[in-house]
């Protein structure tokens, strides 16, 4: 068995994939079946100049600091009523890329001060390098209200959460929750555009090594919104988590996507994505 190959290929074709019709263009966004994605990351370190000179929404200014050993952008509206850090996804190893500063924009046209950290990355950055860098900058961080995260974002968004000692509220997006979960939908999409369950299995195994995770505890965050993706292999552990969130005491809003894959949002533009943003961006009016 390769490192990718730890489920059987799913055989449902993925042109049977109800996606919504206006991001059905995704369809085509697939990995090749048994090849590393370590080229592609490489490569993908390629997108941080056109990241940088990705301009945010009208009415949002931009600036750029180094803190706690990272390049953060900060997105500032005309009036602040408190500040959001949005950790982007990407396995751990990919960078912000374009699409996610233009989203980014919009949260903090909600009236929040929005911090994109460019936290440290595999393949040199394992478990917990990114964690410790991403509370350290949380702690120094002035009327922090909410911490986001997509993908392996989210795991990260709710590990500095944890550490906390006044916690903010969570807004978690299709993400990354526990190491080599054993779902339904893990067993399903293990050939889905844009993430798929073997992948999920050669991240977890790059970035963790042989630490034990434990569960995330959520005991003090009062508020939190989680969005999980139909066609996703983590879908079922994102609904999960949500109801542990719940039996702790977190008023959680769940966002259940339809007709959408991991990282749809990349269609950022589209009608039923906007749709799905806007439930994100009521989210962040209520804190």
């Amino acid at each position: 068995m390769t490192r990718l190959e730890r489920f059987p290929v799913y055989n449902h074709h993925v042109s049977e994939l109800q996606l919504n019709e206006d991001i059905k263009i995704l369809k085509l966004f697939r990995w090749p079946g048994k090849s590393c994605p370590d080229a592609v990351i490489h490569l993908s370190r390629l997108m941080k100049p056109f990241t940088k000179m990705t301009k945010p929404m009208e009415g949002i200014r931009e600036e750029r600091i180094k803190a706690c050993g990272m390049d953060i952008t900060i997105l500032i509206p005309e009036e602040e009523r408190g500040t959001l850090i949005d950790i982007h996804g990407g396995a751990f190893a990919f960078p912000l890329v374009p699409y996610m500063k233009k989203i980014a924009s919009l949260y903090a046209l909600s009236g929040l001060r929005v911090l994109l950290p460019e936290y440290p990355l595999l393949p040199e950055n394992r478990y917990p390098i990114a964690i410790d860098s991403l509370t350290e900058l949380a702690e120094k961080t002035a009327n922090l209200i909410a911490i986001s995260g997509s993908s392996a974002g989210g795991f990260l968004a709710s590990k500095v959460a944890e550490k906390l000692s006044i916690k903010p509220a969570l807004m978690l997006l299709y993400p990354v929750v526990r190491p080599f979960a054993d779902t339904e939908s893990m067993r399903q999409f293990t050939d889905t555009p844009m993430w798929n369950s073997r992948l999920n299995t050669w991240m977890w195994r790059k970035y963790i090594a042989d630490h034990q995770i434990p569960d995330t505890s959520y005991v003090g965050i009062k508020k939190a919104f989680v969005e999980t993706a139909e066609f996703d292999p983590l879908r079922d552990e994102g609904k999960e988590e949500a109801l542990r969130m719940i039996k702790q005491g977190v008023d959680v809003t769940l966002s259940e996507t339809k007709g959408t894959v991991h990282g749809y949002d990349i269609l950022w533009k589209k009608e039923s994505v906007i749709g799905n943003i806007g439930k994100r961006i009521s989210f962040l009016k209520t804190l």
